[in-house]
């Protein structure tokens, strides 16, 4: 039997994977940008939803620089 529950990550984990530090993931989660949830005072993610966050802001940033290079 496999086990496919992923393991939360703490807002330090989150944060070495996006390359900021963890209060910015933590104002990011706040802000609804990032999925995340609370045990107790702590922040917990899922490295999926990080990784579909930094998928769309470069899929965004190739966007925008794309219509950058059409001006």
């Amino acid at each position: 039997m496999s086990n496919d529950i992923e393991e939360p990550l703490d807002s330090e984990q989150a944060a070495r994977m996006l390359g900021v530090k963890p209060r910015t993931v933590i104002n990011l989660a706040k802000q609804g940008k990032i999925p995340a949830f609370r045990v107790g005072d702590l922040w917990k993610f899922l490295r999926s939803d990080i990784q579909v966050y930094i998928d769309a802001q470069r899929k965004q940033a190739k966007t925008g620089k794309a219509e950058e290079e059409e001006e």
